[in-house]
């Protein structure tokens, strides 16, 4: 499995770690689902489906919930592509943060419904797009090495 680490780890700090599961899929056009939200500045941030691991469900399970919640998007998980991990200082929140994203194809579905988690809309990006707006580098390279493995 491909594994790529982004930032910087300080030694001696105790990092707040979040592991989490992320869906990368293509349309028939070539675009991939994304979330948009703002963040804690005001801007937009784009995010790849997925987020944090709750209460030991599986992969496929958070893909599959993330989805519906951020985008009423469903959504059939399918292969690992590769897991990432990201070193980051939250200003915001003063946290030092290391998120751990495992990177699933996944096969896109209908919209069922709107979104259901406040301030969160379901975009779509072409490949091109996904490298300028997405907020986190590991994701970008996440869909980077799914493109070369699912579309190239």
């Amino acid at each position: 499995m491909l594994e790529k680490t982004f930032g910087y780890k300080k030694e001696n700090v105790l990092y707040k770690e979040r592991t989490g599961a992320y869906g990368i899929g293509f349309s028939v056009d070539g675009k991939i689902p994304v979330t948009m939200t703002h963040l804690y500045n005001g801007e937009k941030g784009y995010f790849l489906l997925g987020g944090g691991i709750e209460n030991n469900e599986t992969h496929s399970n958070c893909i599959i919930r993330e989805s519906l919640e951020e985008a009423g998007l469903s959504v059939i998980p399918k292969d690992l592509i590769c897991k990432g991990d990201y070193y980051d200082f939250i200003e915001q929140t003063n946290t030092d943060f290391h998120g751990i994203g495992y990177f699933h194809y996944i096969e896109i579905g209908a919209v069922l419904s709107e979104p259901t988690e406040i301030d969160h809309y379901l975009v779509w990006l072409t490949v091109d797009e996904i490298k300028e707006k997405l907020f986190l580098p590991h994701q970008i390279w996440a869909v980077e090495q799914a493109y070369k493995m699912l579309v190239k």
